[in-house]
């Protein structure tokens, strides 16, 4: 640093002052910066090697004094990360179901004419948004698109009290657009060792949009009858077997319906 230093004799003159400048080092404890000034850090990423293993090396801390901003590892983590899928894993995947009916393996001239329907559907359980483009079979009828949408809080699948309540809807364009609702509740209880007997009641009921139609609603009793067919006979794959009856009992605009099913389904889980 600079000092200017004036220096004055008694006996001359003020005109004759000497101005005497006289460059002097400062002590080495001016030389450091204060403590309150501003340090930039300067990167030094570009500097280093990213490929060549410094990924293991401790990151600056803040007490160091040539701690850096920027950690030059940031980018080997980050192709690191890339490789492995991580950032895939950490979302849920959005099923997506092909809808395809009405397209036999083989047909030929003596083959019924069929209804067909080709689109998508993406989601499950409690949202799902599909489309279709369905061609009909009988004579006259034109193509037709659409559009359903449903949003719903599935029914558990534990024992006990379970509910469950659902809407949706859809429209076309060549018919009026349609809302529809249900609500279940019910009970499931365990017989017998992979015997379960489930009693519901179900609500439902659909809106049509159009003069002369109007809301349509159903109460529906139903019973099931479930049997655990993989944990009985100890298979590796998921095999049930399920006995339904129903009652349908009309609300607004309904018919009367009786209604059994019987399903016996397969599903193996390939790894």
């Amino acid at each position: 640093m600079f000092r200017f230093i004036i220096a004055g004799n008694a006996a001359v003159p003020p005109a004759a002052l000497l101005l005497a400048v006289i460059l002097l080092p400062g002590p080495a404890s001016a030389q450091a910066s204060p403590p309150d000034a501003v340090q930039l850090p300067i990167p030094r990423a570009a500097l280093q090697d990213l490929d060549a293993g410094e990924m293991d090396a401790a990151p600056p801390t803040a007490g160091d004094a040539d701690a850096i901003v920027f950690n030059p590892a940031l980018a080997a983590i980050g192709r690191a990360n890339a490789a492995s899928g991580a950032h895939l894993r950490a979302r849920t995947p959005i099923p997506v179901d092909i809808v395809r009916n009405g397209f036999a393996a083989r047909q030929d001239t003596m083959s019924a004419a069929q209804d067909r329907s080709v689109g998508f559907k993406l989601g499950e359980d409690v949202f799902s948004l599909s489309t279709t483009l369905s061609a009909p079979a009988s004579v006259g009828a034109t193509r037709d698109a659409r559009l359903n949408w449903r949003l719903a809080q599935p029914v558990g699948s534990g024992a006990g009290f379970i509910w469950g309540i659902a809407t949706g809807g859809g429209s076309s364009l060549y018919s009026n657009p349609e809302q529809i609702g249900e609500a279940l509740i019910g009970y499931r209880q365990e017989l017998l060792p992979h015997l379960t007997l489930t009693s519901q009641l179900a609500m439902a009921g659909n809106y049509v949009f159009a003069p002369g139609d109007g809301l349509h609603s159903a109460l529906t009793p139903e019973m099931k009858l479930s049997v655990d067919l993989a944990k009985l006979a100890d298979l590796p794959w998921q095999t049930s077997f399920d006995v339904t009856l129903a009652r349908k009992l009309p609300l607004v605009a309904s018919d009367y319906e009786t209604r059994g099913r019987a399903m016996l389904s397969l599903k193996y889980e390939w790894r």
